[in-house]
């Protein structure tokens, strides 16, 4: 071999090795551009979850919120109806005491209250309890049945009649009356309540 094959030989050899480096610094650059898109796929999918598991978390809360949020505006309402039956229930005993200072008028509600209560029990011999502030008012009020007076008490006035063995009683006070009122009395509130209600619940 002479020294121009061996020069070109050499110039071959070298030209081989360029390219097989060439090669592989284009296959290391792909290998490594493809798990580099594979990182940022995989990091791209992990923030997509981490987007929708906080996404999630606050729905949650502000679901959470608007629960809560409901909750107290209809227990605000809640307590404002019961203020308002307290007040209605209030009013309406204040009203008989002002109507028992009218003696005469009061003595009229007092005998029908009374001969209502009779006319049930349905008996020769009953008793008649009122209350010790109604005892100015009920003298004379009948002759066919005797009344007890009794302490200070709750019941705003009326008649509770009790028969002579003492087994059949008829409340006929003006707070028994009201009781049998107090659904009536509620629903209407709620009826007043209920569109506030309902702006709560769209809120």
């Amino acid at each position: 071999m002479d020294l121009n094959e061996l020069n070109k030989f050499k110039e071959n050899l070298k030209r081989e090795y360029d390219e097989r480096i060439k090669d592989y610094k284009r296959r290391i650059e792909e290998e490594l551009a493809d798990i580099a898109a594979s990182k940022m796929l995989k990091l791209e999918r992990e923030m997509g979850e981490i987007e929708k598991l906080h996404s999630k978390i606050v729905q949650e809360r502000l679901t959470l919120f608007r629960l809560k949020a409901i909750k107290l505006g209809k227990d605000i309402i809640n307590r404002e109806a019961n203020a308002l039956f307290c007040s209605i229930e209030e009013r309406v005993k204040q009203r008989t005491e002002d109507a028992r200072k009218e003696q005469s008028h009061y003595a009229k509600m007092l005998k029908a209250l009374i001969d209502e209560a009779v006319e049930e029990i349905s008996d020769d011999k009953i008793t008649v309890q009122l209350s010790r502030e109604e005892e100015g008012i009920a003298k004379g009020l009948s002759k066919f049945y005797s009344i007890v007076f009794a302490g200070n008490s709750d019941f705003w006035g009326g008649p509770i009649v009790v028969d002579e063995k003492g087994e059949r009683i008829v409340e006929n006070t003006i707070k028994s009356r009201f009781g049998k009122l107090t659904p009536l009395v509620r629903q209407r509130i709620g009826e007043i309540m209920s569109p506030l209600l309902e702006e709560i619940e769209r809120a």
